[in-house]
């Protein structure tokens, strides 16, 4: 801390303000103003130092003099530490900190005003500036009121001594009187104080005990106001007082502390008179837990009367109904019982205080075995109930520690047997036993046992120390040495690990023992499908004899119907096949498993192609459920993305179309396997009529080497095909003995002696009329074809027959408006289905081959379809043919014959 420094300067107003403004600003903590003059130029020299930041000051203040006025500024003055023989002026925590120079300005001027009416001296706390301002000097007094004045400060530190000091005062007299004409020292406040104190009044006797009620009292070491004690160092503190005085109205006490020893001077209105040493009552709550022997309780603490020993109540809890702060600096509690009986007084030292009424825990151990059913457990000492003793009767519990609550009554902390804590009961419910071997005598065992609940726990000890969760070990399997039959009626084993290592107590329903070190045999459910030929299967826990070798088991799924957490820390999967032959025991860690008994995914690429009708294609290997069969999807090539080795024994491929559409499972034996997209080669043995002129003829697939326009019209031979995973069959295409390529089959139709005319003439899909804008009929009477064309392009070829001796008209025409589902003429002896009007509304149509009167096909006029006329000028077609025209043509579509 920095050591103050000491300015003094003339008692006048208008260096005082130039002094205490030079003070603010260069950081003096403590001023003295005297009316020595030959200190005027440090002050000047602090003035000047400090001119530039006056200004500065004066500008802020001039800025923000708007915001309080003095007025204000003056009430933020606080005046509440005044003392005897000071004023205090304090700047209270509302000044804002930019007006805080002008707050010291004003706090100036009133101590200037204070000091011409008081006669005070006048101190300013600013910040950590101090500024003390002397009160005005009396006139010097004489030696012989020096020496009154010495004897009345004895008096007052001894009032038993005052007419001794009196005595004193006047034998020295004279020798105060010849020293008065020497020079004073400079610095002389001794002097300005006994000059003070010669005002004092002469000490009132008193003879009483007294504490200090009061938090803000403060002790002084003598009259003069100087401090040695405050707030709460004196509080509540009783003392004897042995003297008092009055001065400026104010009445002080001389207080003496147990030794006799003045301690100092305290104004009389912060205490509060005692009846004896024991100080007054004040207010004190809680509880006293009396568990210190030997501890004195007194029935009177003037006299000290000692009544009993704590011995007598040890461990009892009282009230706390009261304090008294005695003269010997102890403090001491009234104590009562929950009836209202009063113990006495005793020392805070002697006892343990607590907050609550079932007092200071304490030590308990043993057993209690419950005798009474009709008492509550509880959980707090709120008396909240969770349990009866009638559940727990001659039933053993185990005591932690207790409590003697105020209400009496003794309250044991109890456990279970199995190591719960069950709560708070009356220990009138329970009569404590000896019980020498609670945890029962250790008997050998020699097991391999497996933890198989979750819930359970290792113990380290018998007091149910936790060594270790059940979750932690949960399906190991541990060597079990020796057993114990517990009090609580249940049996622990006592566990060892692979490498030797103790492990704990564990309760024997927490564990499955096994027949050998592989432990319990413990459920399983699953399968695994064995990839690699190196993963055995064994006939024992330590892999010393083979029971079926990897090479019988790769590629194959099989059943885990259990599994063993052996003792060495490796887990076994107990295996069978489909057969439900055993296997073996296989490493875990070896294989992985799966709940579908078709065995583990795996990869596969290939494609296949159907060669079975009739076959399910299924959606799932557990169920079997299936959406499709291989009757729609007969001689079809999939690609094959993945396999599943079935536990049933089949292997089922995982098929998806040309788009990437996956169509399901697919048992393999139902198809033939190819590397190449266009499937297996089949035989196929026809005739074709070739009837796309534009078709592409591959030499491999898919490679071109020239297209049908000059096999247009023709008919070849097919020797075999391949169903593309594109979705189109390719015809393997011969002229004799010359092989031309592979040509899509919808480029072609069968070749016969007559044509299928209940089909529609091409194995491609009917054109979209909604697609074609120039849509348009043609009809060649030479070659008996109909072709729907879009501009010049053919999207699609029909077979016909047309009018016999030329009769169908030609010339360009268009569909009209009329059109039917069949009509018959029996001029003609036939009528037809599905026609559509061309010209003279209803006359000339495009219908089917004819039917008779019944309505059934005449196949001998349906054999000339495509072949040769047949008609009275209508235009016959095939059953479908004709359907898609009456069904999708639209009226005013061009028509032309030729």
């Amino acid at each position: 801390m920095r050591k103050a420094k000491i300015i003094r300067t003339r008692q006048v107003v208008s260096p005082l303000l130039t002094l205490l403004a030079a003070v603010a600003l260069s950081g003096v903590t403590t001023v003295h103003a005297s009316d020595n003059t030959d200190k005027t130029p440090a002050v000047n020299e602090s003035v000047q130092s400090s001119a530039t930041s006056q200004q500065e000051q004066a500008a802020a203040t001039d800025r923000k003099a708007d915001t309080l006025s003095d007025d204000d500024l003056e009430k933020l003055i606080d005046r509440s530490d005044a003392t005897p023989t000071q004023d205090i002026l304090k700047m209270n925590d509302g000044v804002p900190s930019d007006q805080q120079e002008a707050w010291l300005t004003v706090a100036k001027r009133v101590a200037d005003q204070d000091l011409s009416t008081s006669h005070r001296e006048q101190v300013i706390l600013y910040n950590e500036t101090k500024i003390v301002v002397p009160a005005p000097k009396a006139a010097a007094p004489s030696a012989e009121s020096d020496a009154s004045n010495q004897a009345s400060n004895a008096s007052a530190q001894n009032p038993s001594s005052a007419a001794s000091s009196a005595a004193a005062s006047s034998s020295s007299s004279s020798a105060a009187a010849s020293s008065s004409s020497q020079s004073k020292p400079e610095a002389a406040p001794a002097k300005n104080e006994a000059a003070s104190a010669a005002a004092t009044p002469a000490p009132v006797t008193d003879n009483r005990y007294v504490s200090v009620t009061d938090k803000n009292a403060v002790l002084y070491a003598d009259l003069n106001g100087t401090k040695k004690q405050e707030g709460a160092a004196v509080y509540q503190r009783t003392f004897k007082s042995q003297a008092k005085y009055q001065k400026d109205g104010v009445t002080y006490l001389a207080l003496y502390d147990a030794n006799q020893t003045l301690q100092g001077y305290m104004n009389q209105a912060s205490i509060k008179v005692a009846a004896g040493a024991g100080g007054v009552w004040t207010n004190a709550s809680g509880y006293a837990s009396l568990t210190k022997p030997g501890q004195d309780v007194y029935g009177n603490l003037d006299t000290k009367q000692v009544i009993k020993k704590s011995d007598d109540v040890l461990d009892n809890t009282y009230f706390i109904s009261g304090a008294y702060h005695h003269l010997d600096g102890q403090v001491y509690y009234s104590l009562y019982d929950s009836h209202n009986n009063w113990l006495g007084y005793m020392a805070g030292s002697g006892f343990e205080t607590v907050n609550s009424a079932e007092g200071a825990w304490a030590a308990a151990s043993g057993y209690a075995k419950v005798v009474d059913k009709n008492y509550a457990i509880y959980n707090s000492f709120k008396f909240d109930a969770t349990g009866s003793t009638d559940h727990y009767y001659q039933q053993y519990f185990k005591k932690v520690g207790q409590y003697h609550h105020v209400n009496g009554a003794v309250y044991y902390s109890v456990f279970d047997l199995f190591g719960h804590w069950l709560g708070y009961v009356n220990s009138a419910a329970v009569q404590n036993v000896t019980i020498a071997n609670p945890e029962g005598t250790w008997q050998a065992d020699d097991r391999y046992v497996t933890v198989t609940d979750n819930r359970a726990t290792l113990y380290s000890d018998f007091n149910w120390t936790k060594k270790q969760a059940a979750t932690d070990v949960m399906l190991q399997t541990f060597k079990s040495t020796g057993k114990y039959h517990n009090l609580n009626g249940l049996t622990y084993l006592s566990l060892y690990d692979k490498d030797g290592n103790w492990r704990g107590y564990i309760n024997q329903q927490s564990i499955t023992a096994g027949v050998s070190d592989g432990g319990a045999w413990l459920p399983a459910n699953a399968y695994t499908t064995f990839t690699a030929a190196n993963v055995n299967a064994y006939a024992d826990f330590n892999q010393q004899k083979v029971a079926t070798s990897g090479a019988g088991l790769v590629n194959q799924t099989v059943n885990i119907s259990g599994q063993y957490h052996a003792f060495g820390g490796v887990v076994y999967y107990s295996i069978y096949d489909v057969r439900g032959k055993w296997l073996g025991y296989v490493d875990a860690s070896q294989v992985k498993t799966t709940s579908s008994a078709a065995g583990l995914w795996l990869p596969h690429d290939g494609y296949l192609t159907t060669t079975q009708s009739g076959q399910m294609i299924y959606t799932n290997l557990d169920s079997f459920a299936g959406g499709r069969t291989t009757t729609a999807n007969y001689q079809r090539t999939f690609r094959i993305m993945g396999e599943y080795k079935h536990y049933n024994g089949a292997t089922y491929y995982s098929l998806y179309d040309g788009n990437g559409n996956w169509m399901g499972y697919l048992n393999s034996a139902l198809g033939s396997e190819s590397k190449e997209a266009q499937g297996v080669w089949m035989n196929y043995n026809a005739n074709v009529l070739i009837t796309a002129s534009n078709a592409a003829l591959y030499s491999s697939f898919f490679n071109m080497t020239r297209d049908t326009s000059s096999l247009y019209g023709g008919v070849y031979q097919v020797s075999g095909k391949y169903s593309h995973v594109n979705g189109t069959t390719y015809y393997s295409l011969y002229d004799g003995n010359r092989w031309l390529g592979y040509l899509a089959s919808w480029a072609t139709t069968p070749y016969m002696d007559y044509y299928d005319w209940t089909k529609p003439s091409q194995s491609k899909p009917y054109p979209d009329v909604n697609m074609y804008p120039n849509l348009s009929i043609e009809v060649d009477i030479a070659k008996q074809r109909v072709y729907i064309k879009n501009g010049s392009t053919n999207l699609y070829t029909m077979y016909a027959s047309t009018g016999i001796d030329n009769s169908t008209p030609r010339g360009h025409f268009a569909i009209q408006t009329e059109r039917g589902y069949s009509f018959y003429n029996a001029n003609e002896g036939m009528g037809a289905r599905y026609w559509t009007s061309f010209l003279d509304h209803g006359v000339y149509l495009f219908h089917s081959v004819p039917t008779d009167a019944n309505g059934n096909y005449i196949v001998s006029q349906a054999k000339m379809l495509g072949k040769q006329p047949g008609s009275h000028g209508c235009v016959r077609l095939t059953i479908p043919d004709a359907q898609w025209i009456n069904a999708h043509i639209k009226v005013g579509t061009p028509v032309y014959i030729y």
